[in-house]
């Protein structure tokens, strides 16, 4: 009688269609899901809380399961120091932030948090098993899984996206887990750039994926990532973030995190009722440095998304009228309102542009402590730095001419193709305008011939941009001829790594 893994391995070499799971790791987020489904089902910060307490994790053994969910996070038996996911609106003492990936700054390596990592992938898919779920109740009921997916790891193959620049040492360690610890019946890695470029449909693409912590521009050629034309830079989103705060502490702002206000406003409430909550100010004491400054950066990254854009008229100048994204004309300054025509007479389809005062509304944004503080030094400089040189690298001169520098790089046949299908993605490009001022900026560069037809690749909806790299890979794992090239685990035992680095390019 087989077992479900020799069924399973089975599968995969008939080229029948099979569950398969799909896992995107970024620097800032996790995204996971089935394939054959068109949005990943689990959103998840790629990061994980550890206690650095004195007296450590002060949870019995064998008792993290009875506690369930405690300040939002889930305690797991398996990973007794680490607390995932965070809620960065509650305060938590003694955790400090670790990352799923660490940049070497001296090298710019980047090295993988493995207990990070397993923490992630078996809260996103399995989920933690709880015995209680309200604190209110002390009934035992029947255990059921916080979080994730539901689904057991022995029984799905996954393919997992992986860094367009090749990193031996990490696809190793992933590959390691995966197979020995979660003895899942077959892998698959794949070129984030290569996996964007499947999502549109394309298999040769010049892919701008603006990330949270780098700026990668990579040629995808029939399905194949060009690495040694690849470039990647040290900016995007966490660069903005980071630019914003400064700036802000030069203004002498100063940012309290959303938890800080929560606190102030239970005791409020216990102050009003006659019960005694907690002094708030003496909790904030024990909170770690790197948890305090993640909940700030926290509430400077909705301020980026909230007011930052991208100048679009000649040169960098502001141009009202096309502040817009493409395709996305309600991020512009365009309200569906009747207007009126050169005759006076109304005309129910003109647009009506917003008044001074809105305008003025507009030039202010406030703070979790109420604090508002004026935006027009924010609201397009910031997002400028992607079309000017990087004081800490002198190889990035704006993003056209990175562009420009990638595609002159790549072979001379390959270059039209890669200019007709250029695919920008990831959260930090998101900016309204950025597509308008690259497009304008790109066609001011005269080394390339006026008759070659450039074209930038639009995602269906801004929120796709943020996960283009699952999408693609939920596609790429439903092909039928694809189910030949998974890498099995009878494989792995029997070739090691080795099968792995020759099979997944």
């Amino acid at each position: 009688m087989n077992s479900k893994n020799d069924v399973a391995e089975s599968l995969l070499c008939g080229g029948e269609d099979i569950s398969a799971l799909v896992v995107d790791m970024g620097f800032s987020t996790t995204k996971i899901g089935h394939n054959q489904e068109d949005t990943p089902r689990v959103f998840l910060r790629s990061t994980c809380g550890e206690d650095v307490s004195p007296e450590g994790n002060t949870t019995p053994p064998g008792q993290a399961g009875i506690n369930g969910a405690v300040n939002g996070s889930v305690l797991d038996d398996r990973y007794p120091k680490l607390k995932f996911p965070l809620n960065l609106n509650n305060p938590k003492e003694h955790i400090r932030i670790k990352p799923l990936f660490e940049k070497n700054p001296v090298d710019n390596t980047t090295h993988l948090n493995c207990d990070v990592f397993e923490k992630i992938l078996h809260y996103g898919i399995e989920g933690v098993e709880s015995k209680r779920v309200f604190e209110c109740t002390d009934e035992i009921v029947d255990p059921i899984r916080l979080g994730g997916l539901n689904l057991k790891m022995n029984e799905h193959p996954i393919l997992l996206s992986e860094a367009n620049i090749h990193n031996h040492k990490m696809r190793a360690q992933m590959t390691e887990i995966l197979f020995e610890t979660f003895n899942i019946p077959a892998l698959y890695f794949a070129k984030k750039a290569k996996l964007s470029a499947f999502s549109l449909g394309r298999c040769s693409a010049l892919v701008v994926d603006i990330g949270a912590s780098s700026l990668n521009i990579t040629p995808v050629y029939e399905g194949y990532v060009l690495q040694k034309n690849s470039f990647e830079f040290n900016i995007g989103g966490d660069y903005f973030d980071r630019l914003i705060y400064g700036l802000l502490k030069k203004e002498q702002v100063k940012v309290v995190p959303y938890y800080q206000q929560s606190l102030k406003w239970r005791a409020g409430v216990a102050s009003s009722s006659g019960n005694s909550w907690g002094n708030g100010a003496t909790y904030l004491n024990n909170v770690h440095t790197s948890y305090e400054e993640e909940a700030i950066l926290d509430v400077i990254r909705y301020m980026k998304e909230s007011i930052c854009k991208v100048r679009v008229g000649q040169n960098g100048t502001t141009n009202k009228k096309n502040e817009s994204a493409i395709g996305n004309p309600k991020n512009g300054k365009e309200v569906e309102s009747p207007g009126q025509t050169n005759n006076g007479a109304k005309n129910v389809n003109a647009p009506k542009w917003k008044t001074e005062q809105e305008e003025e509304e507009e030039e202010f944004f406030e703070l979790p402590d109420g604090v508002k503080i004026k935006t027009d030094k924010y609201r397009y400089d910031i997002a400028e730095e992607l079309f000017r040189a990087l004081p800490s690298d002198h190889n990035f001169n704006g993003l056209p001419d990175a562009i420009v520098k990638c595609i002159i790089s790549s072979d001379v046949d390959i270059r039209k193709e890669l200019l007709q299908a250029i695919i920008v993605t990831g959260g930090s490009s998101l900016f309204p305008g950025l597509i308008d001022r690259l497009y304008n900026s790109l066609r001011e560069k005269e080394c390339f011939s006026q008759t070659i037809k450039m074209k930038i690749l639009n995602m269906s909806s801004s929120v796709e941009s943020l996960y283009s790299s699952w999408l693609g890979g939920s596609i790429l794992s439903s092909l039928g001829t694809f189910q030949q090239v998974w890498v099995s685990r009878k494989e792995y035992e029997e070739d090691g790594h080795a099968i792995v680095l020759d099979r997944c390019f």
